[in-house]
C-alpha cells in the first residue's frame, strides 16, 4: 500500500507529541508499505526509507501530487481543514483522534475566546468524524467519548452494526509508543553542569511543556515548602514550542513569577529554554531521580494521554502525578510511583519528601517500570492500524438523505403513537373525561406532555 501521514505540526530535531507520534508510526507501516510523510510547515528531519514533505502550506503541489497516488492517507488536527484535498484523493481515510484538542482549546482560551470561534474548531471536528473511514484515539476512556461523538453523528449505522458489534473496526485503540530500545546516557547535561544543580542533588523533572491545561503552581508552591531541604531540585524541560506558530501560553509567565516571588527561581526551581532535541531528551530523564506532571480537574484531564509520563517509563523513571487520568491510575496499580489529589500543595510536598528520601523504594519502582515499558512499544500499540493498512476498507455513514429523512419520520411516528393511545380517552363518559383526552392531544402534538416527551 501507498501510505501518507499528514501533520500540522513541525518535523524537526525538536518535536511535540502530534509530530512524534506521525513520525514512529510511519516508520512502523513503512516495514510493509511505501511510505510518505507531510508537515504543513517547514521543518528539518530526515528519515531512512521514508519520502519526506515539508512545508506543504506554502507549496502544496508536492502534497498534492502524493495524495492522488494515496491508498491510506492517515491525519489529525485540523489537517482535513488546511488541506482537504487529501480526502478527495486519497482511497481510504484514516483520521488519528489520539488528542482530544477541543478541550486543550477550551482550557488555553477560557471566557476570552470569542464562542464563534470556538464553534468553527467543533464544526471542523466533527467534519472529520464524518468523513474518516477509521478512526484511531489513545485509550479506552477516549473510545468511549470519540464513540459517542459518531453515534451523534450517524456514524454507527445498523450496516457497521452487523459487519462489527464492537464497532472497533471503525474506532481503535492506538496510543502513544516508546521505542524498543533501551534509552542510552551519552553525555552529562544537568547534574553538575547546569549551574545550581549538583551531582548529588535529589532532581525532579517536569518533561515537556508547560500548557495551560497544566498545574505546574501546585508543585512549585510544594518546593516552597520543602525549601529546608537544600538537595532537592526541580527542572522544567520545555519552555518554547517547536512549532513557532504556537505561542507561549500565560501560564509559563505565572509559573515563571510565582517561582521568583517564593524566592525558587535559579535556587530550587529551575526552566530550561527552548526545547530539548528528541533524540537527545534521555540525556536528561537518565540524570533525573523523579519524573513529575501535575494538571487541574477538568474534562482535559480525565480524557488525557500524557506522553511526556511514557517517556519516565522508557527511562525508568520514578513520578508523581496528579489523580484522574489514564496514567495516574496506572502508576497507582503498577506501583511505579505516587498519586496526588489535584491542587494538594501538601500532599505535594509529602510525596516528594517521601520520594526523594527512599532510595530502596525508587529502585523497587525502577524494576517494575522495566517490566512495563514492553506493554508501550510502538509496533505493538500500532498493531490496529497495521492491520487496517494492510486491508483497508470504507465504513460509511447516515447521508443527509437520512438524516433529513429522519426528521420527517418523527413527527409522522408521534402521530401513529397519539392514534393508537387516544382509543380509550374517546369512551370517556363525562364532559370531564372529554375535556382531559382534548389535552391529552394538543399534548401529544406539541410535546408538552410527559407522554409526549417520551
Amino acid at each position: 500500500m501507498r501510505i501518507l501521514l499528514v501533520t500540522n505540526d513541525r518535523l524537526g530535531r525538536q518535536r511535540a507529541g502530534p509530530a512524534i507520534r506521525c513520525v514512529e508510526l510511519a516508520k512502523v507501516l513503512a516495514r510493509e508499505h511505501e511510505v510518505t510523510v507531510a508537515s504543513a510547515v517547514p521543518g528539518d528531519i530526515e528519515i531512512p526509507g521514508i519520502k519526506v514533505i515539508l512545508n506543504a502550506l506554502a507549496n502544496p503541489s508536492a502534497l498534492r501530487s502524493a495524495a492522488r497516488q494515496t491508498d491510506v492517507a492517515i491525519t489529525q488536527g485540523l489537517v482535513l481543514h488546511v488541506f482537504p484535498f487529501v480526502r478527495r484523493f486519497c482511497k481510504y481515510l484514516v483520521v488519528d483522534l489520539y488528542d482530544p484538542y477541543l478541550f486543550e482549546h477550551l482550557a488555553q482560551k477560557g471566557r476570552s475566546f470569542a464562542i464563534w470561534r470556538y464553534l468553527r474548531q467543533w464544526h471542523l471536528l466533527n467534519q472529520q468524524l464524518r468523513q474518516g473511514d477509521f478512526f484511531l484515539c489513545a485509550n479506552e476512556r477516549q473510545w468511549d467519548y470519540w464513540l459517542g461523538c459518531l453515534c451523534a453523528l450517524g456514524r454507527l449505522t445498523p450496516e457497521e452494526h452487523e459487519r462489527d458489534p464492537s464497532f472497533r473496526r471503525l474506532l481503535s485503540v492506538v496510543p502513544f509508543g516508546i521505542e524498543p530500545q533501551p534509552p542510552r546516557h551519552d553525555r552529562a547535561v544537568v547534574k553538575g553542569v547546569m549551574p545550581g544543580i549538583a551531582k548529588d542533588d535529589i532532581l525532579l523533572v517536569w518533561a515537556g511543556g508547560i500548557w495551560q491545561w497544566f498545574d505546574p503552581l501546585t508543585i512549585i508552591k510544594a518546593m516552597g515548602q520543602v525549601r529546608d531541604r537544600a538537595n532537592i531540585k526541580l527542572l522544567f524541560l520545555g519552555t518554547r514550542h517547536p512549532n513557532p506558530d504556537i505561542p507561549e501560553m500565560p501560564i509559563l509567565a505565572h509559573s515563571r513569577r510565582l517561582a521568583e516571588e517564593l524566592g525558587l527561581l535559579g535556587r530550587s526551581v529551575f526552566f530550561r529554554e527552548g526545547w530539548v532535541p528528541f533524540d537527545e531528551r534521555q540525556n536528561f530523564l537518565l540524570e533525573a531521580d523523579i519524573g513529575v506532571s501535575a494538571h487541574t480537574n477538568t474534562i482535559e484531564t480525565r480524557l488525557a494521554f500524557r506522553t511526556r509520563v511514557l517517556d519516565y517509563i522508557w527511562t525508568g523513571l520514578p513520578m508523581i502525578l496528579t489523580e484522574g487520568d489514564y496514567f495516574a491510575d496506572l502508576v497507582a496499580r503498577e506501583d511505579v510511583g505516587k498519586t496526588v489529589a489535584p491542587g494538594d500543595t501538601k500532599g505535594w510536598k509529602e510525596a516528594i519528601l517521601s520520594l526523594a528520601a527512599n532510595h530502596a523504594e525508587r529502585q523497587a519502582m525502577k524494576s517494575y517500570l522495566s517490566a512495563l515499558r514492553e506493554r508501550f512499544h510502538w509496533e505493538k500499540v500500532c498493531k490496529p492500524l497495521a492491520d487496517y493498512c494492510r486491508d483497508p476498507y470504507h465504513t460509511r455513514g447516515l447521508s443527509v438523505f437520512q438524516v433529513g429523512f429522519s426528521r420527517l419520520l418523527t413527527p409522522a411516528y408521534r402521530r401513529l403513537l397519539h392514534l393508537r393511545g387516544r382509543k380509550p380517552a374517546l369512551a370517556a363518559s363525562s364532559e370531564k373525561d372529554s375535556r382531559k383526552t382534548k389535552f391529552m392531544d394538543n399534548g401529544y402534538r406539541h410535546g408538552e406532555t410527559e407522554a409526549g416527551e417520551r
